[in-house]
């Protein structure tokens, strides 16, 4: 669907550089404005993205963090594995003792190339499930399904709406395929958003990205307040934290420069300013925001990672990390920055001491505007059902 025009209005959305915190109490957390819809797998033999019941007032749902425990990690598959397979077997390599990873294949021939990959990479006995469903590209975070659960522990998959990055339809309906093979609940959303936009603490508090409102203030012509209220409600936040993204960096996704180790325990990158004088004093503005953020563990801490120049127009980064239960995955890029890596690995080693740090080399995928987490989705316990 083409964007719509925006009002001459206030529905042009937030301007850069005003991070802006938003409260909602219970009464917000039932649906507002735009309404979303629950599509149950047994009513349905296609991921059709017809409503199929109309949900009033759900009960209040919450979304796991990544860092709680995990009992799946989805990997974007076939197109990793034609471009990236390096960096599919290094995750594999890493993780697979620590999280059942799922493969995604879009066809019988992209499974076979993903099972030659990982045999290349001694990796043929590997505890990996290679699972066939429509899809095309690497990038699952942005349209892959988020999990909820309700006040019951029951987990429903949730999905927005994908504006794909070239034009491939197949990934919008991975959610949906998902929910049906699961056997799960889907929630949908008709709001632009992408898994990279936001992240959760866990705990009822989201920080997400300004390009969440203003695309949907031209999308949808929807204001900041109701796409705010939306995101809560169907994610179960209470709090949320607008910031601004990167000045210069393509995907506008939160994760390129922050990520949630705790509750109350936020990463967040720290350019030198003689590296990018226009994002050193935006982030500082995050940080100060973040401080005064208290979540349910308490105040909000703050640890700064350095954030790799951008010099050769690629924009690398240490918060784009992927969860693995006990194993945590560190993009690096050696080749470019090697005594950054090692100053970001020793980092994490410190903050997290009860986890495996690992870095992997993300030199060819962050040309690609990605990393890590970009490829994978994590899936929390009581969903995967093979």
């Amino acid at each position: 669907m083409a964007n719509k025009k925006s009002k001459p209005s206030s529905k042009s959305g937030l301007p850069a550089g005003k991070p802006v915190l938003i409260a909602l109490g219970a009464a917000i957390l039932a649906v507002v404005a735009a309404a979303f819809w629950l599509l149950s797998p047994n009513d349905a033999d296609s991921p059709d993205r017809a409503p199929v019941a109309d949900v009033g007032t759900p009960d209040q749902f919450y979304m796991p963090s990544e860092f709680d425990p995990q009992e799946g990690l989805f990997l974007g598959g076939e197109q990793l594995a034609e471009l990236h397979p390096d960096v599919m077997t290094a995750v594999v390599r890493a993780a697979a003792d620590s999280i059942k990873i799922v493969i995604l294949a879009g066809s019988s021939a992209g499974q076979s190339r993903i099972e030659n990959v990982l045999a290349g990479g001694g990796l043929q006995d590997a505890p990996v499930t290679i699972f066939q469903l429509p899809v095309m590209t690497m990038w699952l975070r942005d349209f892959g399904p988020l999990t909820v659960s309700d006040a019951q522990g029951q987990r429903s998959l949730v999905e927005f709406k994908y504006r794909e990055r070239r034009g491939n339809k197949l990934d919008n309906g991975v959610p949906a395929h998902l929910a049906i093979s699961l056997d799960l609940n889907l929630m949908g959303s008709p709001l632009l958003v992408e898994g990279g936009d936001f992240l959760s603490n866990g705990r009822g508090f989201c920080l997400m990205s300004t390009r969440v409102v203003n695309r949907n203030a031209h999308y949808l012509e929807m204001d900041p307040e109701q796409t705010m209220q939306n995101v809560a409600s169907i994610l179960g936040f209470e709090n949320l934290l607008l910031v601004p993204p990167l000045e210069g960096e393509s995907t506008g996704h939160v994760d390129m420069f922050c990520t949630f180790l705790e509750p109350d325990l936020v990463v967040v990158g720290n350019y030198d300013p003689d590296v990018d004088w226009i994002n050193a004093p935006t982030l500082d503005q995050t940080v100060k925001d973040l401080e005064k953020v208290e979540t349910l563990a308490g105040p909000m801490r703050v640890e700064r990672i350095p954030m790799p120049d951008h010099d050769d127009g690629t924009w690398r980064t240490y918060t784009n990390i992927v969860f693995a239960n006990g194993v945590v995955l560190v993009p690096i890029y050696p080749d470019y920055c090697p005594e950054l890596d090692e100053e970001a690995l020793a980092i994490y080693r410190r903050l997290l001491p009860d986890r495996q740090i690992v870095g992997i080399d993300a030199s060819g995928l962050i040309k690609m505007n990605g990393a890590l987490r970009c490829i994978t989705m994590n899936l929390p316990t009581g969903v995967l059902s093979f």
